[in-house]
């Protein structure tokens, strides 16, 4: 059975357990996911779909996961864990996620407007800061499964602190695209810009149409559309001029206003049927 069709057999199965086992199980599932992002995602998978067919066939007989599995299922991860090797091309193919998806997110914005290259070492740099922050929350998630806490903060003070994390995590992406500056710079105006904008539309796409669940990415692929048509016709000689109107930047403007608000409509539309579907 292929990876995706486990993880698709997995979420079907999940229903079927109580309140309870359901709990239970998706602690495990996620521990096992977060400490196994350098290991072989099929035997990750596999396993995870092993336990919640052997969890369906207890609840059938009547016994709760913490009576078949023990109170401890960490333990039982971490031992499943040790005897699988990392795999480094699942870490080569996470970091090729990682600064991929992230070029792709940061490319189309900039090409929206022409006469300013493209800093391709500066996105290099930036994506490889993201893929560090992504394992270091991969970390800390699993972590803070079974961990439980001695002391307890106020919830308005904890989502300010985890506010305060986000922004200094993320601060220094915008800075390093504010303060560094490589060699690795590309002109993409005219017709290779136009290229570049319909090579990621295509590569997009085929990632877009191979996806499991595709109601997540939907906003993005809005707005990779949008951007894209707006950095196409600010590259179109017969478009181009309009943006030197204040008439046309104001229009440009509002198209990336709206952009973004349809951005965040639908995330949340996407975020809300997921949640009810996972029900």
């Amino acid at each position: 059975m292929k990876t995706n069709q486990m993880i698709e057999e997995n979420n079907q199965l999940r229903r079927r357990l109580n309140h309870d086992n359901r709990v239970y199980y998706e602690d495990l599932l996620l521990y096992v996911r977060f400490k196994s992002f350098a290991k072989n995602e099929a035997q990750i998978e596999s396993f995870l779909l092993d336990v919640l067919q052997d969890l369906v066939a207890a609840q059938k007989d009547g016994r709760s996961a913490i009576d078949y599995f023990g109170k401890s299922p960490k333990d039982v991860a971490d031992a499943f864990l040790a005897e699988v090797p990392q795999n480094f091309w699942e870490m080569v193919k996470l970091t090729g996620i990682v600064i991929g998806s992230y070029a792709m997110s940061t490319i189309l914005p900039s090409l929206t407007t022409t006469g300013k290259p493209i800093d391709l070492g500066v996105m290099l740099i930036a994506g490889m800061y993201a893929l560090v922050m992504i394992l270091l929350l991969f970390k800390y998630l699993a972590d803070t499964i079974y961990h439980v806490s001695t002391w307890r903060l106020h919830k308005g003070l904890e989502w300010a602190m985890l506010w305060l994390l986000a922004v200094v995590a993320l601060a220094p992406m915008f800075l390093i695209h504010l303060w560094v500056k490589t060699p690795l710079r590309v002109s993409l105006d005219g017709i290779w810009g136009i290229g570049v904008i319909l090579l990621v539309w295509v590569i997009g796409g085929i990632i877009y149409l191979r996806l499991t669940d595709k109601r997540l990415w939907l906003p993005f692929v809005v707005v990779a559309l949008l951007f894209g048509m707006m950095g196409i016709m600010a590259r179109i000689p017969q478009f181009a001029p309009l943006l030197n109107i204040k008439l046309g930047r104001y229009l440009y403007v509002g198209l990336m206003i709206i952009g973004m608000i349809a951005f965040y409509i639908l995330t949340y539309l996407a975020t809300k049927k997921l949640k009810k579907s996972a029900s």
